[in-house]
């Protein structure tokens, strides 16, 4: 990577984790670019060099440090896959992702601000859509081939996500110790379990 590129992605960087810290604190709404600039340690006029408004900073840190920007670098094969491997491998990738520790601040964000602030929902909504879009093309195209059970693969994907999300939500913003006593390899084996057994063409 040339000096420049390398120059102007630690830049973005380090504007996108100030900002993550100025919404934290302060909330999107109350939090301005001259804060953030602030908080990075530059000039206001540097932020707009990079992103030109601060809707478009909290959408690039929602698709930088989402779930979402595993469906960018998926194998070719992916959808080769048979079931049982693919809802694994789905999973996993979606808990592990949720859970990271980039991930779940913007969920809290996102949970404190969204209800007083419905411009700032459709970004992590739009994030849900697209992991969605992916798996229910999955489904319905083995549903088709009769590898799986026909039903409607839209649902049977926002409840797979569901599942994921209460108990990424439960582990880690609410502690609550009766999802905190499973690790995260019990719960994928548990929900492909269901899953299978739910569509299962026998």
């Amino acid at each position: 990577m040339a000096r420049t590129e390398k120059t102007v992605e630690d830049r973005r960087e380090q504007i996108m984790e100030a900002a993550l810290r100025v919404f934290a604190k302060n909330g999107y709404a109350h939090a301005s670019n001259k804060v953030i600039a602030r908080e990075a340690g530059i000039t206001p006029g540097l932020i707009y060099h990079y992103f030109e408004s601060k809707d478009a900073l909290l959408k690039a840190i929602f698709e930088e440090r989402s779930p979402q920007r595993i469906l960018r670098s998926l194998p070719d094969d992916i959808p080769a896959l048979p079931p049982e491997q693919f809802l694994r491998f789905a999973i996993r990738n979606m808990l592990t992702g949720v859970e990271d520790g980039k991930f779940m601040p913007l969920l809290q964000i996102y949970l404190s601000e969204s209800a007083n602030h419905p411009e700032v929902a459709p970004v992590i909504t739009g994030m849900i859509a697209a992991g969605s879009h992916f798996m229910q093309g999955y489904l319905a195209a083995k549903m088709e081939s009769g590898e799986l059970r026909k039903t409607d693969p839209a649902l049977v994907t926002e409840l797979v996500i569901g599942s994921v999300m209460n108990m990424a939500m439960r582990r880690k913003v609410l502690h609550d110790p009766l999802t905190i006593k499973y690790s995260q390899e019990e719960i994928i084996e548990s929900l492909v379990s269901l899953a299978l057994n739910g569509l299962s063409p026998g």
